[in-house]
């Protein structure tokens, strides 16, 4: 059976970095993980280098450009049945469409969620990332997809067979949680567990809970 492989989580968190450490090692050394803030930029490059003068006309070629290469590839996975992975965000409803196609297909769901305790370490890691070259966002966006992220991984969790979350906000990440088909299989103490884990994805909390308090420990 074939996996969908997702990385998602807050602007700065280490999708591209820290994120693809957690994925199995045959995944990770033999499939190119679609990028599209990536993508985006290589091509809004080009085509302002090469096509127009505008930069708002070779955003909007661009973003065209993203979508359909991003379509292409998944339709091209799913009809060899092959593995997909890919990074992004999912702040909206519409966003989880393509798990739903996966899912469809017969695939095997996997998402490793990568957050941070504010939005304020997310805006300064992008910052920092902006005055390397990298990819810039703005704060609204940030904010967005930083609430707008969690709040849909707390409806939507049981469309992922396979889900970790991490968090990212010092040096050294810490795994928090791991889910399996929408149920606890490990988890750290509820005291050692951070605040937004708490109370931006409550439902998931109160999975871990019931888990830990089954298994023997107390808040």
């Amino acid at each position: 059976m074939p996996d969908l492989f997702i990385l998602t989580g807050s602007n700065g968190a280490g999708k591209s970095t820290t994120g693809r450490y957690y994925l199995p090692d045959p995944v990770r050394d033999n499939y190119e993980i679609f990028d599209g803030d990536k993508l985006f930029m290589q091509k809004r490059k080009q085509v302002y280098k090469i096509e127009t003068p505008s930069i708002k006309e070779a955003q909007r070629i661009a973003k065209e450009w993203l979508h359909e290469e991003f379509e292409r590839r998944v339709a091209d996975a799913i009809s060899r049945d092959d593995h997909f992975v890919y990074e992004g965000h999912f702040p909206d409803a519409e966003n989880w469409q393509t798990v739903h196609r996966f899912k469809t297909a017969g695939y095997t769901t996997h998402m490793i969620f990568l957050g941070l305790s504010h939005p304020s370490i997310s805006e300064l890691r992008v910052l920092e990332r902006a005055k390397m070259g990298g990819h810039n966002v703005p704060p609204y966006e940030i904010e967005r997809n930083f609430f707008g992220n969690l709040y849909q991984l707390n409806k939507h969790y049981q469309l992922i067979d396979e889900l970790q979350i991490i968090d990212t906000s010092e040096s050294i990440p810490k795994v928090l949680a791991l889910f399996n088909k929408g149920s606890v299989i490990d988890s750290l103490p509820i005291q050692q567990l951070p605040g937004w884990f708490e109370d931006e994805l409550p439902n998931l909390f109160q999975l871990v809970y019931i888990f830990l308090n089954n298994a023997g420990f107390k808040k």
